[in-house]
């Protein structure tokens, strides 16, 4: 289970004054969460009033893009976290205060800069990065999930089956994300009587 201290990471001297530096005398510290919800997070995250879970949930595009501008100007001088994967936000920031949680809940530090980066860099380097991935045998077990779901919809092609399992089957499908994946499977089911 993940489990964050308060304030979630530390700085070196180097990193602080620089960053102070660059935000009016602020430290603004960013957790990038590219695999991870405000509900995973939002228990487990330790608040503060200066700590902002996913900001970009509540903002319009024009108030996530002066965050960063309106965090150096007020007056509050305990640390600033930012919890985000917006690219917004994350192009705002001196990559001396950016770290990465995996998706194995590790925190890990930015393999790129992020301060006015080039987007595709933050896309493929921060929030796509394998190595802050699962494992590949990990990721491997969600196609192991679909191809067990494809052989049960052609295990029972052209039979009848109980309701019950008709509609488990039907449950499994909905929870594919990706329609070029779901939708070939609600055709398989509909070769499936009950």
């Amino acid at each position: 289970m993940l489990k964050f201290e308060n304030g979630l990471f530390d700085l070196t001297k180097e990193q602080e004054s620089l960053i102070k530096m660059m935000y009016n005398g602020k430290v603004v510290k960013c957790l990038v969460a590219p695999y991870h919800s405000y509900a995973e997070l939002e228990q487990l995250i330790p608040y503060t009033k200066t700590t902002f879970l996913f900001p970009e949930r509540d903002m319009s595009l024009q108030q996530i893009r002066s965050l960063i501008s309106i965090i150096a100007e007020t007056p509050a001088t305990e640390d600033f976290i930012i919890i985000t994967k917006n690219q917004n936000i994350i192009l705002d920031m001196v990559d001396a205060g950016v770290r990465v949680l995996t998706e194995s809940g590790d925190i890990v530090e930015s393999p790129v800069k992020t301060f006015a980066a080039n987007i595709h860099d933050i896309r493929y380097y921060l929030l796509e990065n394998e190595a802050h991935q699962l494992n590949k045998e990990q990721r491997n077990k969600s196609n192991d999930k679909i191809q067990k779901l494809i052989d049960k919809l052609n295990k029972h092609k052209g039979q009848t089956i109980d309701f019950d399992d008709y509609k488990i089957l039907e449950s499994e499908i909905k929870l594919i994300g990706e329609p070029i994946i779901r939708k070939p499977l609600y055709k398989m089911l509909l070769d499936i009587n009950y």
